[in-house]
């Protein structure tokens, strides 16, 4: 059985799957309270699936972009769990669980997530392909839009807020997965997490840090993003 956690912003979930397949989860908005809720909310999940914490075989982590201090939460409880019981421990980009439910539509994935009231966390994946060869950046909502792509989809916990605009500049042509958050879901991260344990793609416990985009980064980020649009 496996166990994914995801603490990349207010909006927590954590999972049972078994190969992958999802058996229970449960999700939450935390205010800023994950290190109080995380680990109670493994312990109902694991009660309820009727299992011991003895029968996880592995843990899959969001590792972000996301807040800082939630993303720290998620990943020492993983951490500990997977040393503790001496089973894999395997990373999971956030935007990419964001962007999950959207492949396979033949279109590219634009996945959103809120870095503070003017930026946004953006992850970029490919209408074909692994969803593992999209690039992430930190840029400004006016370089955003500015770069809109009307082939793509639009998904992520951000994209409420920026769906008007969005639609502003793209009019009929806008591909927005607009729907309440949270949007991202335990179910995804066991998906991901099981494909990437089966291709051996698994963290070194010791060394597995979360995503993090500085501000000092937002200009340059942009730029890129900008460039890579025209």
């Amino acid at each position: 059985m496996e166990l994914s956690i995801d603490t990349s912003t207010r909006y927590a979930s954590v999972g049972l799957s078994r190969q992958g397949e999802t058996v229970a989860e449960l999700a939450w908005r935390s205010e800023r309270n994950h290190s109080v809720e995380l680990v109670p909310a493994i312990r109902r999940i694991i009660e309820h699936a009727g299992i011991d914490i003895e029968d996880l075989t592995a843990v899959f982590l969001a590792v972000g972009p996301g807040g800082f201090s939630a993303l720290r939460v998620g990943m020492s409880t993983a951490v500990s769990l997977a040393t503790a019981r001496d089973i894999p421990l395997v990373a999971v980009g956030t935007l990419e669980i964001e962007a999950l439910p959207h492949r396979g539509l033949g279109l590219e994935i634009m996945a959103l997530i809120g870095a503070g009231r003017t930026r946004l966390y953006l992850g970029a994946y490919p209408a074909d392909g692994p969803i593992s060869t999209g690039e992430i950046a930190l840029t400004e909502h006016d370089a955003f839009l500015d770069a809109l792509a009307p082939e793509a989809i639009y998904c992520g916990e951000a994209v409420q807020t920026m769906s008007s605009s969005i639609r502003e500049r793209l009019g009929d042509a806008a591909r927005i997965a607009d729907v309440a958050p949270p949007t991202r879901h335990a179910s995804a991260v066991a998906r991901l997490g099981f494909e990437r344990l089966q291709a051996g793609d698994v963290a070194d416990a010791a060394t597995l840090e979360p995503v993090y985009l500085r501000s000092s980064q937002a200009s340059s980020a942009a730029r890129r993003w900008g460039q890579s649009r025209r």
